[in-house]
């Protein structure tokens, strides 16, 4: 059965506040995997072709305040099923859309009500390569202590601020900025961006998925990788070199690429 991989960011939990109608406040609108409510909200999605994700949309005013009856409207940016293009928020200030994915790629679930906009990003890949992934207990491992290559401690150590969409937007340090457009080497897990078995655009994450629906890292935690030659995909953890960019405003809401890039 085709699985998630599902790059959470979590948000803070407001207070439970009684609904209020739709009037003139400027609507706040997240995004959460439907039955996970309660692991976040999420900015950005790995799915497969052919699967159903099904999401729920919750708004509310910049108090907090569930906002009911409002109409959104839906659509796929390149072009995938939304089941109903027009949705309207219940009393608790929520709506249900699902998605079924078909072509692969990149795409943009866009969100519109009133004059606002949002964006959920959606990764759509094949069916995992045909490969059964494994269980957590068999996937869970620590990276192995390296002098040669960026500690993620490094990376991971920056602020970050909300930017449009909802994006993480990334505040750099000094220590980091040092690193921009230097040759490094990453260690890391690949998750694969391609419809292939050797990928030359990944990302690279500092721990392997920990379930079959979620990601355990953060943009801070991940790195894009756009490789010289194919690399095969593995599950096991690699050494990548390459010229690193840190990326100020990126549509993806990454914060790092590594152009150039070579396995070690």
């Amino acid at each position: 059965m085709p699985r998630l991989l599902i790059v959470l960011l979590l948000a803070i939990a407001g207070l439970c506040i009684p609904p209020i109608a739709a009037g003139n406040a400027n609507p706040l609108v997240r995004f959460f995997m439907t039955g996970m409510e309660d692991m976040g909200e999420v900015r950005q999605v790995t799915t497969s072709a052919d699967d159903v994700l099904r999401l729920t949309l919750h708004l509310s005013d910049e108090d907090g305040n569930d906002l009911t009856g409002l109409t959104l409207n839906l659509r796929s940016e390149a072009g995938n099923e939304v089941l109903t293009d027009t949705l309207q928020t219940d009393d608790g200030g929520r709506a249900y859309v699902e998605y079924h994915p078909v072509m692969t790629g990149v795409d943009r679930l866009l969100v519109s009500v009133d004059e606002v906009e949002k964006a959920l990003f959606i990764q759509v890949t094949d069916q995992a390569f045909g490969r059964r992934m494994e269980s957590p207990e068999q996937r869970l491992q620590e990276l192995p202590e390296r002098d040669d290559v960026v500690s993620w401690s490094v990376l991971s150590g920056i602020d970050t601020r909300e930017g449009r969409y909802g994006l993480l937007v990334p505040e750099f340090n000094e220590t980091v900025r040092e690193l921009h457009r230097k040759q490094v080497k990453v260690q890391g897990f690949m998750l694969p961006l391609e419809n292939s078995e050797r990928q030359q655009h990944f990302l690279l994450t500092r721990s392997p998925p920990s379930c079959f629906y979620c990601l355990p890292d953060g943009p801070e935690q991940v790195v894009e990788v756009r490789s010289k030659q194919p690399i095969r995909f593995t599950f096991d953890p690699i050494v990548v070199s390459g010229r690193l960019e840190l990326l100020e405003d990126s549509d993806m809401g990454l914060f790092y690429r590594l152009t150039s890039a070579e396995r070690q």
